[in-house]
């Protein structure tokens, strides 16, 4: 939708690794942590629903990204 990724380190297409795009891990981060709050907004439930598809390990790594991140936020 706009240009700020094509010169960026981080690669948007991956959620887990070094390079991964913190965006994509800090989006399913907040999801995950609200859920009890937002799942029954109907302009929110596609991401749930998306969210349920995912595996519990893909889930848990794409987390265990964002709690990385968030920890060394400085740096990012």
């Amino acid at each position: 939708m706009s240009h700020y990724c094509q010169t960026c380190y981080y690669n948007k297409k991956l959620k887990t690794g070094e390079k991964a795009c913190p965006f994509n891990s800090f989006y399913w981060n907040f999801y995950s942590q609200n859920q009890e709050k937002l799942e029954k907004n109907p302009r929110i439930g596609m991401a749930y629903r998306t969210w349920a598809k995912i595996k519990t390990e893909t889930k848990t790594e794409i987390l265990e990204q964002a709690e990385k991140y968030l920890k060394n936020i400085d740096s990012l």
